[in-house]
């Protein structure tokens, strides 16, 4: 499986799929694939499948469904990431190894010491996918609106919640042996004002540390989610 490619559709009916537009081309055009051929398929969703392709069209390619495999390439558990929104450059990085690393979902946030204040949603968006098919996973994780961090924090969440901030009084990330649904609250370049923990910790949110180092916004999201990741 490790040397797979992987195409994504949601045109899905019985036992019939369909590709098309870039998953089609790059199907028929560039990898050459023609009917017979076994290719492998996501919905995005949390199943992959084993096909056999029955035709090649100028507009599409049509594949039966010989396996359905639900939960395909995903983790055990849960983990969701909260995290102060950084220079382009660096969330897309982010975005591409959270999801070789297994994150569910993610958030961005503003924070007191986010610079910049936006993100490119449609190329976020297929960053996440072209991840996903890279390393095998079924799942897209979805990419949530950007939202302020006081309004995060007090929304109401059944998840295990951990803010990450550099201090030393704190205990360190440890893997979580009793929740299976966790999500982690990662600073911007600059961390988190000291506030916004304080705040954080009100609506039971556990402060923990990741290293005696200073780790940039997107080494401290992989740490954690190597961490927490089952």
């Amino acid at each position: 499986m490790a040397h797979e490619r992987f195409f994504h559709t949601q045109n899905i009916s019985g036992d019939t799929l369909t590709f098309e537009n870039e998953e089609h081309f790059h199907l028929s055009r560039v990898l050459r694939k023609n009917r017979g051929d076994t290719v492998w398929a996501i919905d995005g969703e949390g199943i992959a499948y084993r096909t056999r392709i029955r035709s090649v069209e100028k507009q599409q390619s049509t594949a039966e469904i010989l396996r359905r495999h639900p939960g395909f390439g995903e983790p055990s558990n849960r983990v969701s990431l909260a995290v102060g929104i950084i220079k382009p450059s660096h969330w897309e990085i982010l975005l591409e190894k959270a999801v070789e690393l297994g994150v569910h979902d993610i958030f961005p946030l503003h924070t007191r010491y986010t610079v910049k204040g936006n993100i490119k949603r449609e190329r976020s968006e297929k960053i996440l996918l072209s991840a996903v098919k890279q390393c095998g996973r079924s799942r897209i994780p979805r990419l949530h609106p950007v939202r302020e961090f006081r309004e995060f924090i007090r929304a109401t969440r059944n998840e295990r919640q951990y803010i990450c901030d550099n201090q030393e009084n704190y205990p360190r990330l440890q893997p979580e042996k009793e929740h299976k649904d966790v999500l982690l609250l990662v600073g911007p370049e600059g961390g988190f004002h000291p506030d916004e923990v304080t705040e954080a910790v009100k609506y039971s949110v556990h402060p923990v540390t990741l290293s005696t180092r200073r780790l940039r916004t997107e080494t401290a999201c992989f740490a954690a989610l190597n961490i927490l990741v089952k």
